[in-house]
């Protein structure tokens, strides 16, 4: 069995290998950079171009020249084609919208809206019918050819016709339920052709139809000017289709200003003599809430804001008077209390208290003068002392009867703010009221007026429709500029350029039919597509094996069948590429894209180390898309993504599972944390603390192409197990590999998976396929399977 890699292998080409863009990195060279080196003007896209185009040009005359005959074919088969046309100009300030309120109103619409309105008019069934009953259409050949002969019936009727002849021939006019029933459907089928035929003969709607095919109605440009061209096979046809059409549509669109005018007339009407008694309510309720508020027609409520004001400034005034006259009475009482009676003269401006005050003076100072010559017991001091006395005591009482004055002032100056706050509280519950009552009426006196400017407006809108209806003897919103003429050269078709087309189609179609065939071949299906685009010199073959219980899962196919030729190809891989990892060696294992069979290849390959002795764990590191987790339940537990974190030790993600003989360690939940920290220093710690317990670390790694994860794992494993999948991998697949960077050929280990040896053979594909008839019979032999 040792001799197997000999036929599931690709062969040797000799030599060295030369070093080809990949990774890990090894020093040199890469045969695709000499190569592109030498042809620095051309690309390799260019040259990949020229060469499909040279290796097909055959195929490529072929098409073109029958494609284009059959264009020529087809172009000399067409008829001349005459067009006429005719000018209409649109004069938008005159066009009104076919909607009687809109005309009442006066609302003109936009200039290119009411332009393809007029396009629409044109083109409507009602302007086409009138046209082809005045030309007879539906008699005329081209628009509706001749009942067809029984000959030429539609293909289902002959069908059925002919299937009931050969039914009754079979089976003497009985058929079975089957046949008959599909004769019965047939029948009805055809019925249904025939009716619809019959319904379109009987209707305009076929010729209309025809007409719209070749009638163009469009706007010259950014102009107000309407063009209306028809083509036909007949000269005169030509031109008496755009006659009839603008004739029917000028006598259409003048019928339709008069409808219009004559409605919003009659709608004009209604609505004046609904809107005077309208009018008429409107100024008696006006009327009725004036009354009832008792409102002055004019500025009652003006005056009795003015009066209002009046009275807020009197009650200014008589507070401030208030405030004076309270605080000179407070003061006069402090100084009474206080015995202070010049401070309290002082104060008090009254005549009579400033004589009394000049009078005491005046005895005062003729007392000191006496006093310094007599002594207090002289006639004349006695007798100063008496008016002194005397006029002391007339002073005082003047003065309390001034004090008393000014309380009494201020107890009225006090009631009197009283008395004005209470008027003015009375006032303005008044106006409140007034205004309360003023809103209703103001109310109904806009709705009155608003409906007056509304009659009014449709009085001198009623006018001016009717002047306009009796002045409209034609459509003067649209006038014809240029009638159509009965053209005398074809207006086409363009024969030349059809052919030139078909060419032009025809050279497309055939550069994209032999690019598709080339492409259909992209995808990799021999070894040596893989050896020239990676430049590796050997690469192993793992042949499919359909098994419906295993399907996916490499390793149950390994161990329900483990003498078949997939097995032997996962030992003889596992021998002669992998069994000098060391004792404790690390294994990546990666793809360029994802549905490579990385994954299902990686559990096999720990398959077949542990049932060789090797104890082995599988490190899951697609954190994106883990397909470890799925197929061994393992999402809900820890994993490496935890370990990098610092969230778990070593034991913690280590699994095991009693479906095989291998450890597993999950990729665990994505976070960035795990990201920025998975490099080759984690690697390298990781395989460390896993040592003691394995001999072998096989890393299942994300698509290189995809991420950079996989170049990390790569760089820190001793061996790299590159997987293609035959039929699936494309070429340009493994140029975008060949660009990650030189490859080490001492570490690098291509294996192409899921080959189809039989339909590798049976196509002719070169290489180690052609052996597979004698392998076939080799493993064939059930006398070489054990009992399981």
């Amino acid at each position: 069995m040792e001799n197997l890699p000999q036929v599931n292998h690709g062969g040797h080409h000799g030599g060295p290998p030369a070093p080809v863009p990949a990774w890990p990195a090894a020093p040199g060279p890469s045969r695709r950079s000499e190569f592109e080196s030498q042809t620095p003007s051309m690309g390799p896209d260019f040259r990949f171009i020229l060469r499909v185009l040279g290796s097909h040009k055959w195929l490529i005359a072929a098409i073109v020249v029958v494609l284009t005959g059959l264009s020529a074919l087809g172009v000399s088969t067409l008829k001349d084609q005459y067009t006429s046309e005719a000018l209409l100009l649109v004069d938008n300030r005159q066009v009104r919208v076919v909607r009687e309120v809109e005309q009442v109103v006066g609302a003109i619409p936009t200039e290119d809206a009411a332009i393809l309105s007029e396009i629409e008019i044109l083109k409507s069934p009602q302007v086409l019918n009138q046209v082809v009953n005045d030309l007879q259409l539906a008699q005329h050949p081209e628009f509706n050819p001749p009942a067809q002969e029984d000959e030429t019936l539609p293909l289902v009727e002959r069908a059925v016709a002919y299937g009931r002849d050969l039914a009754s021939r079979f089976w003497d006019g009985a058929p079975p339920a089957p046949v008959a029933w599909l004769l019965s459907h047939g029948d009805e089928v055809a019925q249904d052709i025939r009716a619809r035929e019959a319904h379109a003969a009987l209707g305009n709607d076929q010729i209309i139809a025809r007409i719209h095919r070749k009638l163009d109605v469009a706007i010259v440009g950014r102009s107000r000017v309407i063009q209306v061209r028809f083509t036909s096979k007949e000269p005169q046809l030509s031109r008496d289709v755009v006659d009839g059409i603008v004739r029917r549509y000028m006598e259409t669109r003048q019928q339709m200003d008069r409808d219009l005018s004559t409605s919003a007339i009659s709608w004009l009407q209604d609505r004046i003599v609904l809107l005077r008694k309208e009018v008429a309510e409107a100024d008696a309720k006006v009327e009725e809430a004036r009354v009832k508020g008792g409102l002055l027609k004019g500025g009652t409520g003006l005056m009795a804001q003015n009066e209002l004001e009046q009275t807020r400034l009197r009650l200014s005034e008589a507070s401030a008077i208030r405030a004076r006259s309270v605080a000179q009475a407070d003061t006069l009482e402090r100084n009474l209390k206080a015995g202070n009676w010049n401070a309290i003269g002082g104060s008090i401006a009254s005549p009579v208290v400033a004589q009394l005050r000049a009078t005491v003076a005046a005895i005062s100072t003729e007392m000191a003068q006496l006093s310094r010559q007599y002594g207090p017991k002289h006639p004349r001091i006695v007798e100063l002392q008496g008016r002194l006395n005397e006029a002391n005591s007339s002073l005082q009482q003047e003065i309390r009867r001034e004090i008393n004055g000014v309380r009494e002032a201020a107890q009225v100056a006090v009631e009197q703010e009283t008395a004005l706050r209470a008027m003015i509280t009375r006032m303005e519950g008044s106006y409140a009221t007034m205004q309360e009552q003023a809103i209703p009426l103001r109310t109904l006196e806009s709705e009155a007026t608003a409906k007056r400017q509304l009659l009014d407006s449709l009085l001198g809108r009623l006018e001016e429709v009717e002047a306009q209806k009796d002045s409209r003897a034609f459509p003067a919103a649209v006038k014809l500029v240029s009638a159509p003429q009965v053209p005398h050269e074809p207006s086409g078709p363009f024969r030349v350029l059809l052919l030139l087309a078909g060419f032009v189609a025809a050279l497309a179609l055939a550069i994209f039919s032999v690019f598709g065939l080339e492409l259909l071949q992209r995808r990799i299906h021999t070894p040596d597509a893989v050896r020239r685009i990676l430049g590796v010199g050997t690469v192993h073959i793992v042949p499919h094996h359909s098994d419906r219980g295993a399907k996916g899962r490499l390793y149950k196919i390994f161990q329900r069948h483990p003498f078949s030729l997939f097995s032997e190809s996962l030992r003889a891989l596992f021998r002669n590429h992998l069994s000098d990892l060391g004792p404790v060696g690390a294994l990546a294992v990666t793809s360029a894209r994802p549905q490579d069979g990385k994954t299902s290849l990686t559990l096999a390959v720990a398959q077949v180390a542990s049932q060789a002795g090797r104890r082995v764990v599988v490190v899951d590191t697609d954190f994106r898309r883990s397909r470890m987790e799925g197929l061994f339940d393992l999402s809900s537990k820890k994993g490496l993504s935890d370990w990098i974190a610092g969230d778990a030790t070593l034991d913690e993600i280590v699994h095991t599972s009693d479906d095989v003989p291998f450890a597993m360690v999950p990729a665990g939940k994505l976070n960035p944390m795990t990201l920025d920290r998975f490099n080759v220093d984690s690697l390298v710690q990781l395989m460390a603390g896993l040592s003691p317990s394995f001999d072998l670390v096989v890393f299942d790694t994300a698509p290189a192409l995809a991420v950079s994860d996989a170049r990390i794992v790569c760089g820190a494993a001793s061996k790299v197990l590159f997987v293609t999948r035959w039929g699936h991998t494309t070429a340009s697949d493994l140029d975008a590999v060949a660009d990650l960077g030189p490859i080490d050929h001492s570490k690098f280990v291509c294996v192409m998976t899921d080959v189809n040896l039989k339909k590798a053979a049976s196509k002719g594909y070169q290489g180690p396929y052609n052996s597979y008839v004698a392998t076939r019979k080799y493993y064939g032999d059930q006398t070489l399977r054990a009992a399981p």
